[in-house]
C-alpha cells in the first residue's frame, strides 16, 4: 500500500516536472523568436530591393536581392581606415581596462595594504557622482589628448563596479596559493600575472567583451575629441552615412541620386550600417561564449 502511494507521488512529480519543462521550452522558444526576428528582419531589409521595402512585404527573407546598400557602406574609402582605427582602439582600450582593473582589485584584496580604505572610498564616490562632460573635456584638453588614441581609452579605463567584482573574484581564490608563492620569493606582480590571471579566464573574457563592445559602440567621445577624419572610428563614419541617407537632399557619394532613381531605399543603407556595426562583435562572441556564460554569474555568486 505504501509502495503504491509512493509510486503515485513519483508519477505526479514526474508529470509535473515534464509539464514544467514543456512550458519552459515553449516560453524560451517564444522569447528567442521575439529577440531573433528583429535581427533577421534587419538583414532581410538590407538585402531587399527598394520596391519591396516600400511595399512593406519584407519579413524573414530578402525580396529581390539588392546589395547596393552594402556597396554604398563598404565602397567608402575611409570605412576601412575607420575599421582599422576602431580595432586599434578596442584592443588597446580593452587591454588597459583589464590591466588597470586587475591591478587595483588585487591591491584592494590585500588586507594590510596601507591605502586600501582611501582608494575604496574614492572608488565608491565615483559610482554615485560623475565629473560630467565639460570637466572631462577640459581634462582631456589639458593633457593634450585631443585627436589621440588616449582620449578614447583613458577617461573610461577603470570602472569602480568592475574593480569590486574583480576583488570579490580574487578573494574566492585560496589565499594559501598567494602565501605559498610569496614564500617562494614571487613578487605581487608575478603572483597577479602568473597565478590570478590564469585562474580568472571567465572573468577576463566577460569583462573584456563588455569593454570591447563599449569602445566599439562609442561614438560620442569620438565626436568630442577626434577632429581628424583619418583617426575617426567606424561609428563616426557610419553615423555620417546614416545622416546622409536619411536627410532630404543629403548626398554621400551618390546616395541621394540612387535613392531618387529607386535603385536603393534609405533603409538599405541604414540597415547595412547596422550589420556593419554589430557584425564583427557577433563573429568574436562564439569564441569566448563558454567563458562568457561562466563570467556573467560572477557578480551574483561572489561576495
Amino acid at each position: 500500500m505504501v509502495n503504491r502511494q509512493n509510486n503515485k507521488v513519483r508519477n505526479k512529480i514526474h508529470i509535473g516536472s515534464y509539464t514544467f519543462d514543456v512550458i519552459l521550452v515553449i516560453l524560451m522558444i517564444g522569447i528567442s523568436i521575439i529577440m531573433i526576428y528583429p535581427f533577421i528582419n534587419v538583414i532581410a531589409i538590407s538585402l531587399s530591393s527598394s520596391k519591396m521595402i516600400s511595399m512593406g512585404v519584407v519579413t524573414w527573407w530578402p525580396k529581390e536581392f539588392n546589395f547596393k546598400g552594402y556597396e554604398v557602406v563598404f565602397g567608402q574609402n575611409n570605412v576601412w581606415i575607420a575599421y582599422k582605427n576602431t580595432i586599434i582602439y578596442v584592443i588597446v582600450g580593452t587591454a588597459i581596462n583589464l590591466l588597470l582593473t586587475s591591478m587595483i582589485a588585487y591591491a584592494l584584496m590585500i588586507n594590510d595594504f596601507v591605502f586600501r580604505k582611501p582608494i575604496t572610498i574614492i572608488l565608491l564616490i565615483t559610482m554615485f557622482f560623475s565629473g560630467g562632460t565639460v570637466p572631462t573635456y577640459l581634462a582631456v584638453q589639458k593633457f593634450h589628448m585631443i585627436d589621440t588614441l588616449w582620449a578614447l581609452v583613458l577617461p573610461n579605463a577603470v570602472s569602480a563596479y568592475n574593480v569590486f567584482v574583480y576583488r570579490a573574484f580574487y578573494k574566492g581564490i585560496s589565499s594559501e596559493i598567494r602565501e605559498a608563492a610569496m614564500v617562494d620569493g614571487a613578487s605581487n606582480f608575478r603572483i597577479l600575472f602568473k597565478i590570478y590571471m590564469p585562474l580568472s579566464k571567465a572573468l577576463y573574457a566577460t569583462f573584456g567583451l563588455f569593454s570591447a563592445v563599449a569602445i566599439w559602440n562609442n561614438f560620442f567621445d569620438a565626436l568630442l575629441y577626434i577632429k581628424d577624419s583619418a583617426k575617426q572610428p567606424i561609428q563616426m563614419i557610419l553615423r555620417q552615412i546614416l545622416f546622409a541617407s536619411g536627410a532630404a537632399g543629403g548626398t554621400f557619394d551618390g546616395v541621394n541620386e540612387m535613392m531618387q532613381k529607386g535603385i536603393i531605399n534609405p533603409k538599405n543603407v541604414q540597415y547595412a550600417c547596422i550589420i556593419a556595426t554589430i557584425g564583427p562583435i557577433l563573429l568574436v562572441y562564439p569564441f569566448i561564449q563558454r567563458y562568457f556564460a561562466q563570467g556573467v554569474q560572477i557578480g551574483a555568486v561572489k561576495g
